[in-house]
């Protein structure tokens, strides 16, 4: 056990009397790099542990006898107190790395991608440097106060050449902060079961709000059947896309997530080859646009991995689209391909286009019309292409040929959010409606209807049934629910036309 003795310094108080120290003594097993203990004699079998004799001195008897309350219990575990004082003195970013570490495996990629960016970002700069034991709430606190002040706008997200100074100041959001806390208080957990500190400094910090009190409850916007097929029309017959408006049916009737959606392959598909018999989707893989392609996951749990029905009408449209569009789709054809993505995406402004076709071929044709403050050119009188645009309303004189799709990579959710239904939505005088509310206007199209709350719940893919009930309380009937009638074919009523069909170049 410990034991405490009085030493004199050479320092000297006002009276010119020797300062008194407190030394705290103790005995522990000498250990070697992997922790076993090393022979007292090394050439005897049955010798006994070689002992090391700690000292650790101290100003006043209280702060003395706290360490021997301190070590006597770790000496009787037969743990090293000189070994924890010495992991305490270990920066924090050993034991970020430690963490991180071992999370591979264990989490997501995509999960653990954004812990090392959190620790990257906001915690390794101000704490990755110091002693794990000098950290404490106090610090934590501060730390967090800072986060939460102004700075500069980053420099990727302003113009070129724009200084700090410069930049307009902007505030982190209270998610970003919630999850900087996470990040730092899971790597003090480490220090904590480490024995490099007794506990964990974020502990007595309250932790932050993802959402702001004060701020205004965010309310999705679920469209209706008539919003969608209008939105789903004006994508097809005005933008000139309409394997693109056939997309947003899917998302609506069906509630995939967009990283579900993207994840969809030929083979996905069950569509029996009867007209008018409904089908399903197996939701079995996510994925995500990456910088370099394209990054393939799981789903977001374990009971995300479900199969959705597919209703008559949509699996009609699917049938024909598969047999008349899909280049991989036709199950007799020689160019089947079950892995292909089921949804293409298109050619980038970069992208090498198929061989012998131009950009003008494979882009669908729209009426033009000019803005009403339109410059013209001093040279030629005519006016400045730059304020000539499609026409938001009138239908497209030529649609997207099947061709200009690029197959071989698949439908990115976030492009045809901001290229093709924000601009529908806009057009329509629909206000903002954000990708994520068609799987939304699925959980309420379907509840309305008469479906049971545990079956949207599976279709949803949600991991709790208590999720469904939270989200979607206002609209579960009070009864029992049953099994409701399939979702009818949407349509537009006053807000547009049919959708045309999609055409392959012969």
């Amino acid at each position: 056990m410990a034991w405490i003795t009085t030493v004199e310094t050479n320092r000297r108080d006002d009276r010119g009397r020797p300062i008194k120290a407190y030394r705290v003594e103790w005995y522990e097993i000498a250990r070697d790099a992997d922790g076993q203990p090393i022979p007292r004699y090394p050439n005897r079998d049955d010798s006994p542990p070689k002992r090391l004799r700690r000292r650790e001195t101290f100003r006043t008897p209280e702060a003395a006898q706290d360490r021997v309350n301190e070590i006597n219990p770790k000496v009787a575990r037969g743990q090293s107190p000189a070994a924890q004082r010495d992991a305490g003195n270990r920066p924090l970013s050993l034991y970020a790395d430690a963490w991180l570490d071992g999370l591979a495996g264990q989490v997501k990629p995509r999960v653990l991608a954004d812990y090392r960016a959190n620790y990257r970002r906001y915690v390794s700069q101000p704490l990755g440097d110091r002693a794990v034991a000098s950290i404490t709430a106090a610090d934590v606190r501060r730390w967090r106060a800072e986060l939460m002040e102004p700075r500069p706008r980053p420099a990727h997200a302003r113009p070129k050449g724009m200084t700090d100074a410069e930049a307009e100041s902007v505030t982190l959001s209270r998610s970003t902060i919630k999850h900087a806390f996470e990040t730092l208080r899971r790597i003090l957990d480490v220090a904590v079961v480490d024995g490099a500190i007794t506990a964990n400094p974020c502990s007595s910090v309250p932790r932050t709000r993802a959402n702001d009190p004060d701020a205004e409850p965010f309310t999705a916007r679920p469209l209706s059947a008539a919003e969608i097929a209008a939105v789903a029309d004006h994508i097809g017959t005005v933008q000139g896309h309409p394997i693109y408006g056939l997309v947003v049916l899917f998302a609506a009737f069906t509630g995939l997530r967009a990283g579900e959606l993207a994840g969809l392959n030929v083979a996905d598909l069950t569509l029996p080859q009867i007209p008018g018999s409904a089908g399903s989707v197996s939701v079995t893989r996510t994925r995500r646009a990456v910088r370099g392609g394209w990054e393939t996951s799981t789903p977001k749990s374990a009971k995300s991995r479900r199969v959705v029905p597919i209703d008559g009408w949509l699996a009609d449209d699917l049938r024909a689209y598969l047999a008349n569009d899909h280049p991989h789709g036709n199950a007799v054809g020689a160019d089947y391909d079950p892995n292909a993505p089921l949804f293409p995406g298109r050619f980038g402004r970069t992208d090498p286009l198929p061989e012998g076709f131009s950009r003008d071929e494979i882009e669908p044709v729209r009426s033009m019309v000019l803005d009403a403050d339109a410059r013209t050119s001093e040279r030629t009188g005519e006016p400045d292409r730059r304020y000539i645009r499609p026409d938001p309303h009138a239908p497209a004189i030529r649609v997207a040929p099947s061709s200009g799709y690029k197959w071989s990579v698949p439908v990115n959710p976030a492009g045809i959010a901001k290229h093709y239904f924000a601009p529908a939505l806009a057009a329509l005088g629909l206000g903002h409606v954000r990708w994520h509310d068609l799987r939304h206007a699925f959980a309420v199209m379907s509840l309305s209807a008469g479906e049971h709350y545990m079956s949207v719940s599976k279709m949803l893919g949600h991991a709790s049934f208590v999720t469904t009930l939270t989200v979607y309380a206002d609209y579960i009937t009070e009864g029992d629910g049953g099994k409701a009638a399939p979702l009818r074919r949407p349509t537009a009523g006053g807000l547009g036309t049919n959708i045309v069909p999609m055409r392959r170049p012969g």
